[in-house]
């Protein structure tokens, strides 16, 4: 399954992007916190994916904006992230994404060991994951190596088979 988001706040979209739209079907819905949730239905016709924009201080953020989860074995998977973020070597650079279940229990963690300036967005793999198979929902959210979980998740379905 293949699931992909587009940053959706201007903000957001000049710094993942160079102000550059990367994709121009996103719904936008006010969210009663003040925070604007945004869902958008995968380009493979089924699952949906939801992203809440970071604050505007937090604009220098990583952000995830790919998610491709494989199950290898039942309820094991090997998800594919893609991460686009500010890297600037020896200041700060998106350090490490997370897979976890919608209350925050974390099944993976993928460490990465150096700034990515010149790959921009990158993807990076991390096999192994086991998903509970009630769980039918995960965010993956990256780190960056300063500010910690600062950019904005992604929520995709799990392909449980």
């Amino acid at each position: 399954m293949r699931v992909a988001a587009a940053c959706v706040v201007a903000l957001v979209l000049s710094s993942c992007s160079g102000g550059q739209s990367e994709e121009a079907a996103t719904t936008v819905t006010p969210g009663a916190t003040g925070e604007v949730p945004t869902t958008q239905a995968a380009q493979d016709g089924g699952a949906d994916v939801t992203t809440t924009p970071a604050p505007a201080e937090a604009q220098d953020c990583p952000v995830v904006v790919d998610v491709e989860m494989t199950e290898t074995a039942p309820g094991v998977f090997t998800v594919n992230t893609t991460v686009r973020s500010v890297d600037v070597e020896g200041v700060s650079y998106a350090d490490a994404w997370e897979v976890r279940d919608l209350d925050g229990e974390v099944y993976g963690e993928r460490i990465l060991t150096h700034p990515h300036a010149n790959e921009q967005p990158f993807t990076r793999s991390l096999s192994g994951v086991a998903i509970p198979r009630d769980v039918a929902r995960v965010t993956v959210a990256a780190r960056d190596s300063v500010r910690g979980f600062c950019g904005v998740p992604l929520t995709v379905d799990v392909p449980h088979s």
